[in-house]
């Protein structure tokens, strides 16, 4: 299938995505209670979401922060930085995600980089963003597990999803470790698995591919190997991307609720990041964030609607920068 042909199957999946999300998004407001989620809305305030976005600009920086180190004769920050901006609004509003946005990056900045250099180093960046992910979220799973064996017995008996989701805690603490597993085995292995699949279909086509692929993987492995890189300001960028991260969702929690909750900040903080990994091809995990926030929160004891209140915070700071990064692209001249 040809990518002409290809374009409104996409077109369609991405409309009906998003309907079904909407839906669901619908129906966690109505059982929440609108006039109960507005109310909660109300305490974020101006001046509170702009605090939100200026840490969630600082986020954005840190992963151009990040990237940027591993390109020999790095593009100026200000270029990187848009590039970045620009590959996270296509990777949140299309069905493509990694597959639109880290291109997006690597067309952004043009002719001032090499873009096979700009790719590996994405790529490069990309995994170590993965690994930190990985640890962030195991931590996060760990904390909520402890904070519901904390929970009282009758508290239990009233939330009978408490024991649903202990079980996804579970579950993700086994796929984290097992990305973790596979993250250092690729690090001490290098292998070239996308060169070995290609290289296995017939054809000559099938065989020029699979030697650009193993430059490319080349590429990827050697991107941190270079005198140029910078691989101790990548994990500092990385970790504080983390930590930021743990701040906007402290923030949002004290915006709405009026106290202080870090460690259920950092649960539903981690509980966002999984739901972005699962639901990745959904756009701007429309409904599903939702969905999966109010149980959680309601689970370690928060009043309801408080979930879909914090998730919608979230939705409203991705659209911000989202609408940011398109406006970015089209003075760019950057097309479909």
């Amino acid at each position: 299938m040809t990518d002409a042909r290809r374009r409104p199957f996409r077109l369609l999946l991405s409309v009906v995505a998003t309907a079904a999300g909407l839906a669901l998004l619908a129906w966690q407001i109505a059982d929440a209670g609108p006039a109960l989620i507005l109310e909660h809305l109300s305490n974020v305030g101006l001046p509170g979401f702009l605090a939100i976005l200026v840490i969630s600009g600082a986020r954005l920086l840190m992963r151009a922060l990040a990237w940027r180190s591993l390109i020999p004769e790095a593009p100026p920050l200000r270029q990187a930085l848009a590039a970045t901006i620009s590959g996270d609004a296509v990777g949140n509003l299309t069905l493509l995600s990694l597959l639109a946005s880290e291109p997006t990056k690597a067309m952004y900045l043009g002719g001032r980089a090499d873009a096979s250099r700009v790719f590996a180093a994405l790529a490069a960046e990309n995994y170590f963003y993965s690994l930190s992910v990985a640890v962030y979220v195991t931590l996060g799973t760990g904390a909520m597990l402890v904070s519901f064996a904390n929970l009282p017995a009758a508290a239990e008996e009233t939330m009978p999803s408490i024991a649903q989701i202990r079980i996804a805690g579970l579950v993700t603490l086994v796929a984290m470790a097992a990305v973790l597993l596979a993250g250092i085995w690729l690090a001490w292995r290098q292998p070239r698995m996308l060169t070995m699949l290609v290289s296995r279909l017939p054809g000559r086509r099938a065989q020029a591919f699979a030697a650009r692929l193993q430059t490319f993987e080349a590429g990827v492995y050697g991107a941190t190997a270079h005198p140029e890189a910078r691989i101790g300001r990548l994990l500092a960028c990385e970790g504080t991307f983390h930590v930021l991260s743990f701040v906007e969702a402290w923030l949002t929690l004290w915006l709405l609720t009026g106290g202080s909750y870090m460690i259920e900040s950092f649960v539903l903080d981690t509980v966002s990041r999984v739901v972005k990994i699962v639901f990745r091809a959904v756009p701007m995990q429309i409904g599903v964030d939702e969905a999966t926030a109010e149980p959680v929160s309601r689970a370690i004891g928060f009043a309801d609607g408080i979930g879909v209140a914090t998730a919608l915070v979230r939705k409203a700071r991705v659209a911000f920068w989202s609408l940011v990064g398109i406006v970015l692209l089209t003075r760019k001249g950057l097309s479909r």
